[in-house]
């Protein structure tokens, strides 16, 4: 069959041939019509994320959306290397039906961010209606997302935090926090947040923002928005650094809770099958959605760059004749 092929990590993906996947228990053979280039995979690929693979070549793509063999349509996860997302078929550890409402790169493109804010709050967050939730960095895709589904969940308050301004001013945020702006006051900003009380923070950047916040809350009179809950910390992505200074008192003088989210914590089974159709069916409700760009898999080698804009996502397609099995 035809794919995307990584040879070594470091480089870009080529387009060319790779053996058919062998389908293991559980497992359902998807023809792919789309799959997003993210940039996780890139990283993946790369060779710097813990999950880099050891043994190349693969095909790169952790997910997509295709057909199964009786013509239903599904967004499906491919997890089991060497066999990736990236191909005319791909051997699928769960699928989820896709909306009638949605094209095939909408709902390859917005799964991922989708997730990247849907699991924060709902999986690891803890999320609870009534409570204030702040997100760090949600002028991004995943952020603005974050931003809508806690205003969905109920939330008490809204806060959100980034550095694009213009982009700030259009959420549906009770208040917003310009990260562009001198330290001093960003500090006195969170500490006002604070004092109103925060039930979940979704934190996309980390690093010098992240240690910021926690100086403002690491106090034992702070407590959560509604009860004496902690305060949930849920770190999704490290896009202002990769480290922090995390004093101790930080966490033993406070109700503050440290908590990932990604990979290595996603639910499993019925439960993840539930958070992607929440997605999919927000995207075909239009409360959230991505901006795409669709390039053939054939162009791989162009489309897999990050794109100069950021709210743009790029999604591999694959033609229906080449997809049900016909040679390209």
């Amino acid at each position: 069959m035809k794919a995307a092929v990584l040879e070594a990590l470091g480089s870009t993906p080529v387009y060319g041939d790779f053996p058919e996947p062998d389908l293991q228990a559980g497992e359902a053979l998807v023809h792919v019509r789309a799959a997003a280039v993210k940039q996780l995979e890139r990283l993946i690929a790369s060779g710097k994320h813990y999950s880099s693979p050891k043994t190349l070549p693969i095909v790169p793509g952790l997910d997509g959306v295709g057909l199964l063999d009786d013509g239903a349509r599904v967004y499906f996860m491919a997890q089991r290397r060497p066999f990736g997302a990236m191909a005319q078929r791909a051997p699928a550890s769960l699928t989820v039906p896709v909306p009638a409402g949605l094209s095939d790169a909408e709902a390859a493109a917005v799964v991922n961010p989708g997730l990247a804010g849907w699991l924060p709050l709902v999986e690891r967050g803890r999320m609870k209606a009534g409570e204030n939730v702040l997100i760090l960095g949600a002028t991004g895709t995943s952020g603005r997302m974050a931003v809508t589904m806690a205003r969905l969940l109920g939330a008490g308050r809204v806060i959100a935090c980034g550095r694009r301004r213009e982009v700030l001013e259009g959420l549906d945020a009770d208040a917003t926090i310009d990260l562009s702006a001198p330290e001093t006051d960003i500090a006195a900003a969170f500490a006002a947040e604070a004092e109103r009380g925060l039930g979940v923070i979704v934190d996309y950047l980390w690093g010098r923002t992240a240690e910021l916040l926690i100086g403002q809350l690491a106090r034992p009179d702070l407590h959560s928005s509604t009860d004496d809950s902690a305060i949930r910390f849920v770190t999704v992505s490290q896009m202002a650094g990769p480290d922090i200074a995390l004093p101790s008192n930080a966490l033993r003088g406070s109700r503050l809770e440290l908590i990932g989210s990604g990979t290595g914590n996603f639910p499993h089974g019925e439960a993840m099958r539930q958070a992607i159709a929440k997605v999919l069916d927000l995207a075909a409700a239009g409360h959230i959605s991505t901006e795409t760009s669709e390039v053939p898999v054939e162009d791989v080698a162009r489309a897999w760059p990050a794109p100069n804009n950021p709210d743009q996502r790029i999604v591999l397609t694959f033609g229906a004749a080449i997809s049900q099995g016909e040679s390209a």
